[in-house]
């Protein structure tokens, strides 16, 4: 499948890049489905600084569309800008810098799913922009993280031990993360 893509995106030549990006898009906005296969695809014909540049490009505007449908359809459907859930509340209550230090903190969180955090965000009184640049900044850590992945499993002969030797690391972070309960 990432073949497929990959010699589709090629043949819409310069246009590539944009579809690119718009495809990155649309696979955020539902929050679930994982896009380190579009990631793999962009580093693979555009290199990892390019590619990578491409993908954080998409996941960020994917995540702003997803909170602004999530904001618009709760309002339109619920007839009011928020819940009145006592989490929520509190939540609203915070200082406009501790909302955005606390979606920062989320983004960078390894374990909390991006469509998680795009759906509590679009639930608080947030705004669109602190939204946005805590998304921005807090995608770029799991966007180069997928990057490297992405490379070393396209050159894996030549990064094969420096891959294996991540993927310990992550799957022993990971181990330690959840014996201390955190997941």
């Amino acid at each position: 499948m990432a073949e497929t893509v990959a010699q589709w995106l090629l043949s819409l030549e310069k246009d590539g890049m944009v579809v690119a990006i718009l495809v990155n898009t649309l696979l955020q906005i539902p929050g679930f489905i994982p896009s380190v296969t579009i990631t793999g695809v962009n580093v693979f014909l555009w290199g990892p600084v390019l590619g990578g540049i491409v993908s954080w490009l998409g996941e960020v505007l994917g995540a702003g569309a997803a909170f602004f449908f999530f904001r618009t359809g709760y309002r339109i459907g619920a007839g009011r800008r928020f819940p009145d859930w006592r989490w929520i509340n509190h939540l609203n209550r915070w200082p406009p810098h501790r909302q955005f230090i606390s979606l920062l903190a989320a983004r960078l969180a390894p374990m909390i799913p991006s469509g998680a955090i795009n759906l509590l965000g679009s639930l608080t009184t947030i705004r669109f922009q602190h939204f946005l640049l805590a998304t921005a900044i807090g995608k770029i850590p799991s966007i180069a993280l997928e990057v490297w992945v992405s490379h070393d499993l396209i050159h894996v002969r030549e990064h094969g031990l420096r891959l294996a030797m991540l993927l310990i690391a992550l799957v022993l972070v990971r181990w330690l993360w959840k014996r201390k309960g955190g997941g």
